[in-house]
């Protein structure tokens, strides 16, 4: 089994809302559900170095006051191309602020928007950002 240490973040904009992001439907480890911008870090990279890669990657936005929250970790498939994997995720999630509220959505997310905290709930969100939200009290 392979085995994947994982960015993500939760990244507020200057209203107090947070972006969240959707894969192709096809793609990912949890199909056609929300999760917050982040992704796997590279040989040789820092956590921080990784995040602010795969946020500029995945959204275009350039992140600030980068903290760390909480660590977790699990099992999920892994779906691509046709093809199913079973990966062990150790995710590191992080709070930062967005230099600006602009983003774009890159070819690894079909959709992005920023949510109001009190909104959240109302979305098909992956466990682990589920389980992020819990601990944050906004679900």
């Amino acid at each position: 089994m392979k085995t994947r240490v994982i960015v993500s973040a939760v990244i507020e904009n200057s209203k107090g809302e947070i972006s969240i992001g959707r894969k192709p439907s096809n793609q990912g480890v949890y199909l056609d559900a929300w999760h917050l911008p982040g992704g796997g870090i590279n040989k040789g990279e820092t956590l921080e170095e990784g995040l602010k890669r795969e946020v500029k990657e995945e959204t275009g936005l350039d992140i600030t006051d980068i903290e760390p929250i909480i660590f977790s970790d699990g099992v999920a498939m892994k779906h691509k191309d046709g093809e199913t994997e079973k990966v062990y995720m150790i995710f590191h999630d992080f709070k930062c602020l967005s230099k600006t509220d602009n983003f774009t959505p890159n070819d690894d997310l079909e959709n992005l928007k920023w949510v109001a905290k009190s909104e959240i709930k109302d979305y098909n969100l992956t466990p682990p950002s589920k389980f992020l939200f819990k601990f944050l009290g906004w679900i």
